[in-house]
C-alpha cells in the first residue's frame, strides 16, 4: 500500500543515528561515539573542503578522513571529541583504527566509498 506523506511529517528533524565504535587499542572497553550528519552538516563538510576559489584544496582532501572524525564523532551529549587543531594528529594514528572509526561515519552519514574516494580524486 503506498502512503504519501504529509510536508509537515516530513519537515519533522529524524534522529541522527550513532553508535559507539570499539578502540580497544586505547584499552578494554574503550569506544568513540560516532553521529551521522544532518543534511545541512554533510553540506558544510563537503564545503570545508573547498578553497577560497570554490576548488576543492588538495591539501585538505588529503585530510578527508581526519576531517570525518572531527564532524562524526562526539560525546554523548553531542559536543565534538576533536577540533580541527587535532587533524595533524589525528593523521598521526594508526590507520586501522582510523579506518574502522572512518568506515562506521560514512555509513551514518550516507557517504559511500564512491562518494570519498571521487573527493579523494578531485
Amino acid at each position: 500500500m503506498r502512503k504519501v506523506i504529509e510536508r509537515g511529517a516530513f519537515l519533522q528533524p529524524l534522529s541522527v543515528p550513532r553508535e559507539d565504535v570499539a578502540v580497544p587499542e586505547l584499552g578494554e572497553g574503550c569506544v568513540i561515539p560516532v553521529w551521522g550528519m544532518t543534511a545541512g552538516e554533510r553540506t558544510r563538510f563537503e564545503q570545508g573542503l573547498l578553497d577560497k576559489n570554490g576548488k576543492q584544496s588538495a591539501a585538505k582532501v588529503q585530510e578527508v578522513r581526519a576531517r570525518l572524525l572531527v564532524a562524526c564523532c562526539r560525546n554523548d551529549d553531542g559536543t565534538p571529541l576533536f577540533t580541527m587543531d587535532d587533524i595533524t594528529a589525528i593523521g598521526q594514528q594508526r590507520a586501522d583504527v582510523i579506518e574502522r572509526i572512518v568506515n562506521v561515519a560514512q555509513r551514518l552519514s550516507g557517504f559511500s566509498n564512491a562518494d570519498i574516494e571521487a573527493t579523494a580524486k578531485n
